[in-house]
């Protein structure tokens, strides 16, 4: 079996899900997401919050938003990113709706304006095109806890979980600096996330490493583990950058010559 690192390991079809504990998280957000109008995924940056989500989505009936496209993070913004999305792909030219038509007649700009209008209303009425229950993954909302711009950011939210949307959930990636804010800053949604929380491991476990690398590359399974021997609190990204780039970096000289 040959080697199919991703050159930059991010979300996407490219990428496999290994390591029990990431396995683990996407079964208990596949549940959570079919029960509660939210959930959270909560790790470190580079552990993988975003593959998980992925996972979630390859699963379910599920829009990905990568908000790192989204200029400002404001309330209308996000809503119309989420409603351009389901619109294409449930925004048939048979489909008779007013959320549709204003796309239709002004493009992004009209569901931006419906967004700002009313959110809850542009949502509610966009989602109902899907039928099924949808899960709508919302990866990098809160980038930081320092953005100057924090709490009208969380306060989206808040917002969501407000407007009582019976077919759809939303899951949202999180730094646990950016959860532990909000917690301690929002009793509202840190009560709530209490409920419904899935954190990834602060490190890769010992006994996962192998499981995380052999989905991509089998024979580099000990070379990994060498890898988290030298540096326990490596990254699955870092990791798999390393393995990639193998054997032009510093670890070279862990592979055996004979």
């Amino acid at each position: 079996m040959g080697c199919n690192i991703p050159k930059w390991p991010v979300a996407g079809d490219a990428f496999k899900l290994g390591g029990k504990s990431w396995l683990r998280a996407a079964d208990s957000l596949v549940k959570l997401t079919s029960v509660f109008p939210m959930a959270v995924l909560l790790g470190r940056a580079g552990m993988g919050k975003s593959q998980v989500a992925y996972e979630v989505c390859r699963r379910t009936n599920c829009i990905y938003v990568d908000l790192t496209e989204v200029g400002e993070r404001n309330m209308a913004n996000v809503v119309a990113i989420v409603v351009w999305r389901l619109l294409a792909r449930h925004g048939g030219r048979d489909v008779k709706n007013r959320v549709v038509e204003a796309y239709r007649k002004f493009g992004y700009e009209g569901l931006l304006s419906l967004a700002r209008g009313d959110p809850a209303w542009t949502l509610r009425t966009a989602l109902e095109l899907a039928g099924a229950r949808t899960v709508v993954v919302l990866d990098e909302l809160l980038p930081s806890a320092e953005d100057p711009k924090f709490f009208e950011v969380a306060y989206i939210l808040h917002r969501i979980r407000n407007m009582h949307l019976p077919n759809a959930s939303f899951l949202v990636t999180m730094l646990p600096e950016v959860y532990e804010k909000i917690v301690e800053r929002i009793p509202p949604l840190g009560n709530l996330f209490i409920h419904i929380t899935v954190q990834l491991p602060d490190v890769i476990p010992e006994e996962e490493v192998g499981e995380i690398v052999s989905v991509y590359c089998p024979e580099k399974t000990d070379l990994a583990r060498k890898i988290l021997a030298e540096k326990p609190d490596v990254t699955v990204r870092e990791l798999l950058l390393e393995l990639n780039n193998m054997p032009s970096r510093r670890y070279v000289e862990l592979v055996p010559t004979d």
